[in-house]
């Protein structure tokens, strides 16, 4: 891995920082950070770098190769980038106040945070690219929820409703 670390300040758009994502059969922790593209623009630019070298690298070594397709840990949308950072550990949690927060924090949507990332350059089958991994985060504005509606339907009370329909 490479032992470049940087922080990028960003909105949390999906947040798996205090529950692994268990989906696809395997648990990481993970963040999708929306970031204005000022704020993006020089970890945008690293990236680049990253892959750049990489596909560099490859076509030196594989001469033959036909295909050397991009893949980035970056979705671009308007003035927006969205990153994707992710590892297998779970990260340290800190407070702006440099606290360390309970593990068990609900960390939702639309929380504000610095992220510390490392990049790490991939040449796959797939594609090359460049993946981002998490190594800790600290909340700047926090959003909580449990996601249970506290126990209570989260449906309307539907007695009322027009007659003549039945399930």
């Amino acid at each position: 891995m490479s032992n470049i670390t940087n922080e990028i300040y960003g909105e949390a758009a999906f947040s798996y920082l205090s529950q692994p994502d268990t989906a696809f059969g395997k648990e990481k922790f993970s963040v999708d950070l929306i970031c204005t593209s000022d704020e993006a623009k020089p970890h945008v630019e690293l990236i680049n770098r990253i892959i750049d070298n990489e596909v560099n690298a490859a076509k030196k070594s594989q001469p033959n190769r036909k295909a050397f397709e991009r893949k980035y840990p970056y979705k671009v949308e308007g003035d927006k980038v969205i990153f994707k950072i992710h590892s297998q550990y779970k990260p340290i949690i800190w407070s702006k106040d440099q606290k360390k927060l309970s593990p068990d924090i609900s960390v939702w949507k639309g929380s504000k945070m610095w992220v510390s990332y490392s990049p790490k350059a991939y040449d796959k089958s797939m594609g090359i690219g460049c993946t981002l991994y998490l190594s800790s985060v600290q909340i700047d504005e926090l959003v909580q929820g449990t996601g249970e509606n506290n126990g209570a339907c989260p449906y309307p009370n539907r007695e009322e409703q027009k007659e003549g329909v039945t399930l």
